[in-house]
């Protein structure tokens, strides 16, 4: 368990575009770690805004849930 003085980074990344031969053409591909130093991270791809937006507010909750337990 590292103190509670230690600094923890985060890192989400996303991509988006819209593919112009779909009927709905919004993609999004999500590159997501909790923890920098760990290099550890997921990947997640998405063709809604809802959907991306759900996937950062679980990043965010687990961000913060996780930052919780450390100290």
């Amino acid at each position: 368990m590292p103190p509670a003085s230690a600094e923890r980074t985060g890192l989400l990344v996303i991509r988006v575009w819209i593919e112009a031969d779909a009927d709905d053409g919004f993609r999004a591909r999500i590159t997501r770690t909790l923890d920098v130093s760990a290099r550890d991270e997921s990947v997640t791809v998405a063709a809604t805004p809802a959907e991306v937006t759900g996937v950062l507010i679980e990043w965010l909750e687990e961000f913060v849930a996780t930052e919780v337990t450390e100290r």
